[in-house]
């Protein structure tokens, strides 16, 4: 018998190798779970048979459950179906992902828009279809792992700056000067901090810098801001200073990501962004449910609520020492602990007292930096913040 007869097979130790790399995980904390929601009920979900408040949820003005949507979402499946059935270029471009572009690009006042099957592939298509490897890009160092994924497979010059460190961008853009193009690439509401970037002074230093601004509003868009025109409107700065990339499964309670702009990038985007050209398109049902949710959110009772409830949490919050008052109040709460160990017990002693509130463990967060991202909703009541308050107060130690 040959020898390799008796060596496991390539398989074999491939499966191997991954299973000592989740028991290293294990051993760690680190190792991450599915948890399985049998109901929702506005801000409440049954799990295991056990009701929780939910604070994970990204479906901030709380239109995910919203019946309007429901009833546009099964009108057009009776009409249309379920899947898209292609690519947009191919087969997959109805009149509902036209209606909703077209909405999309007059709710922020543009030429045009293009929809992504999500915000990950918006991200991924839209900034590989514009950068090379003869340009340089300049990332901050919390932004989303899309961003940083898009932009390394741009392989253009890739430099990181501190965390909304204008003055670190204004040096890294200075020595940069013989790149082709100079793209700088942020969040508008940061996911994990819930903080914004300075998108005034951003938009200052890319002008003197003759840069560009990606901005990923993913956290922003619909959801803050005097009309919900997300972060620029909230700063004061004209959108057209960016390249505005938003999604309809946070504010808008659905799914799907967005890129608005003049009319000629969006139409280079459909020669070119590949998560565009050949994934398959949004589902209908979906870009209906859309159409309707954009519809809803322009109007301002939703955000009202939310802004209210993130002010409540906030003030409560800082009474209690666990948020630094000069945060401000943000619809996105960061409680940071430290070691993953830490915020995975504190995760369970909150699940005891009725609230879901998963620990945000590396490589998520920087090492040292493990938390509770608590995300309130315009869903949320008064008695909700009470509940979560108490039990911070009771569990952490």
């Amino acid at each position: 018998m040959s020898s390799t007869a008796t060596r496991p097979s390539v398989q074999a130790q491939l499966l191997a190798e991954l299973s000592d790399e989740l028991t290293s995980l294990e051993a760690q904390g680190l190792r991450r779970h599915l948890t399985e929601v049998e109901a929702v009920d506005g801000p409440l979900v049954r799990i295991q048979g056990k009701e929780l408040v939910c604070w994970c949820s990204n479906d901030y003005l709380g239109l995910a459950g919203h019946s309007a949507l429901s009833a546009a979402a099964a009108r057009a499946a009776a009409d249309w179906g379920i899947g898209s059935r292609a690519s947009r270029l191919l087969a997959g471009t109805t009149s509902w992902h036209r209606r909703l572009e077209a909405s999309l690009a007059a709710y922020f006042g543009a030429e045009a828009s293009i929809v992504y099957p999500s915000g990950y592939l918006a991200n991924m298509g839209t900034l590989r279809a514009l950068l090379s490897p003869e340009d340089a890009v300049f990332i901050d160092r919390l932004a989303h792992a899309s961003l940083v994924d898009a932009a390394r497979q741009t392989r253009a010059t890739l430099r990181v700056f501190g965390h909304n460190d204008v003055s670190e961008l204004d040096g890294l853009l200075r020595r940069a000067s013989r790149a082709r193009r100079r793209m700088i690439v942020t969040e508008g509401v940061f996911s994990m901090e819930g903080d914004r970037a300075p998108l005034q002074a951003m938009a200052e230093v890319a002008q003197r810098h003759e840069a560009l601004v990606y901005l990923d509003d993913a956290h922003g868009a619909f959801v803050i801001g005097e009309t919900g025109r997300g972060s620029p409107e909230a700063a004061g700065v004209p959108h057209e200073r960016f390249l505005y990339m938003g999604t309809l499964g946070k504010g808008l309670g659905c799914q799907g990501g967005f890129v608005i702009g003049p009319r000629v990038l969006i139409e280079s985007l459909h020669q070119r962004a590949r998560t565009f050209i050949y994934a398959t398109a949004l589902a209908v049902p979906v870009a209906a449910a859309a159409s309707e949710a954009l519809r809803l959110a322009a109007e301002p009772q939703a955000r009202e609520r939310l802004s209210e409830r993130a002010a409540q949490l906030h003030e409560r919050l800082v009474a209690l020492g666990l948020r630094p008052a000069s945060a401000g109040p943000s619809h996105i709460v960061p409680v940071v602990v430290g070691e993953a160990s830490r915020a995975s017990a504190l995760a369970v002693r909150l699940w005891d007292r009725g609230i879901w509130a998963p620990a945000i463990r590396p490589p998520t967060v920087p090492e040292g930096a493990a938390r509770l991202r608590l995300s309130v909703t315009a869903l949320h009541r008064a008695e909700h913040v009470d509940m979560l308050v108490e039990a911070l107060r009771a569990s952490v130690v």
